[in-house]
């Protein structure tokens, strides 16, 4: 962070303090107050700058440690006639401060450090009022009493900053770095340094220099591995270093520990140094469920303690912590993982079965690096298979796949029982599927333990053979084996395969009442059991992606809020799918703006932690937003990525990535083309029995103003019962029969299931059809309608929102076409090839339009359209 950075989050406090140095109520300047770092230099020099700026002259001084012992020490500079005589300095400074006349400020930064007659010679500046002040104080420190009596005796306006909040801190971050900081990122960097801006500016300076945090994708990633630099401990270390060594010791203790009970903290330390940490500041005393727990008063103290201390120290102190916990017993499961923690770290002999404990624990509180972290660490002291099976679970889950396979390839399958081995085949079947990407693999695996396998085992390979047929694209199958597989008589992991397999199968063909009963099941086995924790978040991915193909869009909205809010905090990867989750929610409910925010920001996290299986996922549904909000060249790119980077483990949404290209070639300008790939996602769909999809791609065909799907929709309204069916089928008709009356009452119906984009489109293409009969007064009022609910999605922009925007034009749908494509840039040549037609056919589309419109060539028609769509 270069220099002092913006003044963020100050404005009040800065008219405030103007306000009294210019004399209002009677003020003669002002004092700053606050804690250390929060700003008080900063905001005295942006007055100093202004009184400059002003024409006032300004003279500063600083109050420190040394110079306190020096009579007149901090105000020597101010002499112009330097003298031993005390009494002649005091009179040099008192005569040179309050001339007549004079216009002036005096700035005095850290007055608590002034020495006695230097304060005295501000005191009495201040009662004479020629001179204005600025001071700064550092709260909770002994200043001389000539100083406090600046406010208290109402000379000076006191102004006690608070540190920023979170909000500013953010701002703070964007405005310095150039760009957003990642919201996982950023919740890190506020809890390290809560708002205190001179800290703040220390730990990025010192984190960008090291590479740890870094931009990616336009928003900056932190990747945490903070250490404390000298620089930032000789910041802090002032306040430490004098301590008495039993203070020392409550803040070690607190430091490695917190938040730690302040019975454990009484028992292993002296109380009076509890009691004196707490009065000087460096720790706090917080009532939590009735019990009294002692945390550091701020993060960085404890970071600072923990890089000084000594290894061996520390080590010595957390295993008498451990010793004190284990004699309490544990309430929550945080408890045992915050003291396999501190065991790990201590001078105590390894635990396995604790590590263990506190590893399942981790894995609940999905926090999946730690989980990995305290597995191993059982496994190396003897943790046996529970151990491996924690830790490559862990593993797999962090995709680090290969590291996965080589633990559960090393486990001797025969001296297992039915239980572990179901649950090792389980997760190496799993693991070919989703991390490897080896989809052949992950079905031998389960092949070839099928047919002598003891029946727990065999059930739970039909649970993995119906998530793997559910994500190559048979949901008939997938439903079947679902059906068989009885979550009570098989491992909570293959259990949840069974769910996953029946969710997304019956999201697929339209039974969306299943879908949401089988995700309910799902939850409530991940609350009841550690092991399917994560599995749970997944299960989300799923449940909404269900919803939104039934036009349930409440119901997928609220499941993902829900989710957003539960992941949002949590380390790893699962807040960025967490907010992935939310993205997608929102792009189905046509909320862009929102879709983008939380997409683009997941997306730059997978590709920042290297997830390849993510960045496919989700990639496509950026790409589709990216689209739906014009910005075509970018869904092009990122969809030929998308494309390169194809994974096996999703053939099931397959058409969706084809409805992505779809929504890309629209957003070109290439509508023809954009119906055909949306037809061909149909066909995707129907080849593969995805009756819901195959109402997605229809839709979609409708809202690009093709209504050859009309008798398919009626027959899937009738056999699927969706609402989104019913709708989408409704939208078809009407729009074969350029029924402006009945595409309004579409549009509201849209509106109300909660799909805002589709019902832009709805309004738009009622508005064509009311100028189509030449019902001018109707057609302005939807279209003026289509267009607020486009502005409400954050910016869409679609063929039949710009139809209605150049509907004055007497151009043909063909002929709108080719000009869009000429607005990019292609030659006569490039649109034929595109359209599949002659260079001929395309410069007579071309001639016609610029005599309709009294254009001269292909670049004035270009700029016509342009200017009609601005």
């Amino acid at each position: 962070m270069a220099g002092e950075g913006p003044l963020i989050g100050r404005a009040g406090d800065l008219r405030l303090l103007e306000a009294a140095l210019d004399g209002t109520d009677g003020y003669r300047g002002c004092v700053i107050a606050g804690q250390a770092g929060v700003g008080k230099s900063r905001l005295a020099h942006e007055l100093v700058l202004r009184s400059s700026a002003a024409g006032i002259s300004v003279r500063s001084a600083v109050g420190t440690a040394s110079a306190r012992t020096v009579p007149l020490g901090a105000l020597a500079g101010w002499c112009d006639h330097p003298t031993s005589n005390p009494l002649q300095l005091i009179d040099q400074l008192v005569q040179s401060s309050t001339s007549e006349g004079s216009d002036e400020v005096l700035s005095i930064d850290d007055a608590h450090l002034l020495d006695e007659l230097s304060a005295f010679v501000i005191h009495h500046v201040a009662l004479r009022g020629t001179a204005r002040l600025i001071v700064t104080v550092r709260s909770g420190e002994s200043a001389p009493d000539a100083v406090t009596a600046l406010w208290k005796d109402g000379m000076l306006l006191r102004r006690d900053l608070q540190p920023l909040s979170r909000s500013e801190s953010d701002a703070l971050l964007a405005s310095v770095l150039g760009s957003p900081v990642a919201e996982k990122s950023a919740s890190q960097i506020w809890d390290l340094t809560r708002g205190n801006a001179l800290y703040l500016r220390h730990l990025v300076s010192q984190e960008v220099t090291s590479g740890r945090l870094r931009e990616c994708h336009g928003l900056w990633f932190w990747q945490e591995e903070f250490t404390v630099s000298d620089s930032i401990a000789d910041l802090l270390g002032e306040q430490i270093r004098r301590l008495p060594e039993a203070v020392r010791t409550v803040l070690d203790l607190v430091a490695v520990a917190e938040p730690l009970p302040v019975a454990v903290l009484s028992a292993l330390s002296d109380l009076d140094a509890v009691e004196e940490a707490e009065n000087r500041g460096l720790i706090r005393i917080d009532a939590e469920d009735r019990a009294r727990t002692a945390r550091m008063a701020h993060p960085l103290y404890g970071e600072v303690r923990r890089a000084r201390a000594g290894d061996t120290r520390l080590r010595r102190l957390r295993g008498r912590v451990v010793s004190a916990l284990a004699a309490r017993p544990p309430s929550e499961p945080e408890d045992v993982v915050r003291r396999a923690v501190l065991h790990a770290d201590s001078d105590l002999p390894i635990d396995p079965d604790l590590f263990l404990r506190a590893a399942r624990g981790a894995m609940a509180l999905l926090d999946l690096s730690l989980c990995e972290r305290l597995a191993h660490a059982s496994s190396l002291a003897g943790g046996g298979a529970e151990a491996d099976l924690c830790r490559a679970h862990a593993l797999l889950l962090l995709n680090r796949g290969t590291e996965a396979e080589d633990v559960l390839a090393a486990m001797p399958l025969e001296t297992l029982t039915d239980d572990r081995l179901a649950r090792v085949l389980t997760l190496r079947a799993t693991n070919m599927l989703w991390i490897l990407a080896r989809v052949e693999e992950s079905k031998r695996i389960v092949d070839n333990a099928l047919g002598d396998a003891p029946p727990t085992v065999a059930e739970s390979l039909r649970a993995v053979r119906a998530v793997q047929s559910a994500v190559a694209g048979d949901p008939l199958a997938a439903l079947e084996l679902g059906r068989d597989v009885d979550p009570t008589r098989v491992p909570a992991s293959a259990a949840m395969c069974a769910i996953w397999g029946t969710v997304i199968a019956a999201g697929d063909v339209g039974e969306s009442k299943l879908a949401s009963e089988t995700a309910s099941k799902g939850y409530r086995l991940a609350e009841s059991w550690q092991e399917a924790s994560y599995q749970r978040v997944g299960l989300v991915e799923f449940h909404v992606g269900a919803m939104l193909l039934a036009g349930e869009v409440a119901e997928a909205e609220a499941v993902a809020a829900r989710t957003y809010r539960e992941c949002i905090r949590l380390p790893g990867v699962t807040s960025a799918v967490g907010t992935a989750i939310a993205g997608m929610a929102a792009l189905g409910g046509g909320r862009l703006a929102l879709a983008l925010e939380h997409l683009e920001r997941a997306f730059a996290e997978f590709e920042s932690l290297d997830y390849p299986v993510l960045m496919y996922r989700y990639g496509m549904l950026l790409a589709q937003a990216l689209a739906m909000a014009g910005r075509s060249t970018a869904a092009t790119a990122l969809l030929a990525d998308v494309d390169r980077n194809r994974h096996p483990a999703f053939d099931f949404v397959d058409s969706e990535r084809l409805l992505a290209h779809a929504w890309s070639h629209a957003a070109s300008g290439e509508v023809s083309t954009a119906v055909a790939v949306a037809l061909r996602a149909a066909e995707y769909a129907v080849a593969h029995r995805q009756k819901a999809r195959e109402v997605m791609c229809l839709q979609v065909a409708v809202q690009l103003g093709d209504t050859t799907g009309r008798g398919r929709l009626a027959q899937l309204a009738e056999s699927t019962g969706s609402r989104r069916a019913r709708i989408a089928a409704a939208f078809a008709s009407a729009v074969y029969d350029h029924d402006g009356e009945a595409l309004s009452s579409v549009a509201t119906q849209f509106e109300e299931m909660g799909d805002t984009a589709a019902a832009a489109d709805a309004a738009a293409r009622a508005a064509l059809a009311f100028a189509r009969a030449n019902l001018r007064g109707s057609s302005l009022t939807l279209s003026t309608r289509a267009q607020r609910l486009a502005r409400e999605c954050g910016g869409l922009t679609t063929p039949a929102l710009r139809e209605t925007l150049d509907r004055d034009l007497p151009l043909t749908p063909r002929e709108r076409e080719i000009i869009s494509m000429v607005m990019r840039g292609l030659t006569n040549r490039q649109i034929a090839e595109a359209l599949t037609m002659s260079v001929r056919t395309v410069e007579g589309h071309l001639y016609r339009a610029q005599a309709k419109t009294g254009t001269h060539d292909r670049h004035e028609l270009a700029a016509l359209l342009r200017e009609q769509w601005r």
